[in-house]
């Protein structure tokens, strides 16, 4: 059998990457990892988002062989996000363009998808030839606003197929908090959060009788991790035991975790990955329905939603850990195989 061999091609690939996230740098990680996979020779340049401020630029998205759109939102005002001005590019571009692992922005306390956004991610739709999203309930709201999702496929997050193992040897009890800088949202009370969450570290402090570490995925301006973080603990009782780590990139954030011997955080990905390195856990859903969103396709149910959640419902789904971590090892190898197969789809638009 001759084997294959693919032409070197060049790969513009979009989404919050470069801009000290390291949440979604993880996303850029291991989206880079799965296209490399599939050819070696590959150029992928993540950082060309950083020349087109606000806007598309036909010219650049046509000097791309591929454009895959990895993580984040659908629905997203940003420039990293294609749907931001699609209506002015769609018909100039001719590069094939696919999205990966992308979640639907869900705002409760917001007016439904208008019609001009609507018309917008219709266009999308209709440019990406292939198109795989986050979870199960972004399916349910795209289905809700009547958009094509004929070829859609729900693989879950990417993180899932993250090629870094960890050797795990646990000391600590380790975590992430946000301070939101989404206030606008009527039933997110970054006040009622972080009392929930440091009623919740004090508890596994006493459960475990060990320390916490928190992790800052933040490395920018306003790193709203570390202020988070240090508002948590000021409304612990056992303050004197929390540390706070604001590491320098993403692969030094995701190598402390390997001293992870129970994790409890808002951010999705960092979540996912402590899941896949089989480190226990319990998700935070504060927004957007990102954690449901993902743990609802891998079927588990080891997460609290800050809107009503109180610590009885923590200890109630820390119970559930032990059968959630025994599905989710089930279901890994179905998803990740999955995954693969999205990227395959892919690279074979060139």
């Amino acid at each position: 059998m001759v084997e294959r061999i693919r032409p070197a091609m060049k790969i513009g690939l979009i989404g919050y990457f470069g801009a000290g996230a390291y949440s979604d740098d993880l996303i850029e990680y291991t989206t880079r990892k799965l296209l490399l996979k599939q050819n070696p020779k590959a150029q992928i340049d993540y950082k060309w988002r950083e020349k087109t401020i606000r806007r598309t630029d036909p010219k650049l998205l046509n000097s791309f062989d591929l454009i895959v759109n990895a993580g984040g939102s659908l629905l997203g005002k940003c420039e990293f996000h294609p749907i931001t001005d699609i209506h002015k590019w769609h018909d100039k571009v001719n590069t094939p363009m696919a999205i990966f692992g992308t979640g639907y922005r869900y705002e409760p306390d917001k007016e439904p998808l208008n019609k001009v956004r609507k018309r917008r991610l219709q266009l999308l739709f209709k440019k990406a030839k292939v198109i795989s999203v986050r979870g199960h309930r972004t399916m349910h709201h795209l289905r809700s606003n009547k958009i094509d999702v004929s070829k859609v496929v729900s693989v879950g997050d990417p993180v899932m197929a993250c090629d870094i193992k960890l050797k795990v040897k646990p000391k600590f009890i380790m975590g992430n908090v946000r301070d939101s800088p989404h206030n606008e949202i009527k039933h997110v009370s970054n006040e009622r959060t972080q009392k929930l969450m440091a009623e919740i570290y004090d508890w596994l402090i006493e459960y475990h009788d060990l320390s916490l570490v928190l992790i800052s995925f933040r490395n920018a301006r306003k790193d709203n991790d570390t202020i988070g973080a240090d508002k948590v603990k000021l409304k612990m009782k056992h303050s004197d035991r929390v540390k706070i780590l604001s590491p320098k990139n993403v692969m030094e954030a995701v190598d402390l975790m390997r001293n992870a011997a129970f994790w409890f955080g808002q951010r999705l990905h960092p979540t996912v990955f402590a899941g896949i390195q089989g480190i226990p856990f319990v998700g935070v859903e504060y927004q957007f329905e990102k954690m449901i969103d993902w743990a609802g396709t891998v079927g588990i149910d080891n997460y609290i939603h800050t809107k009503t959640a109180t610590l009885n419902d923590f200890i109630d789904a820390f119970n559930r850990v032990p059968q959630n971590m025994r599905e989710l090892k089930t279901e890994l190898p179905t998803r990740i195989k999955e995954i693969h197969e999205v990227v395959k789809r892919i690279m074979e638009l060139v």
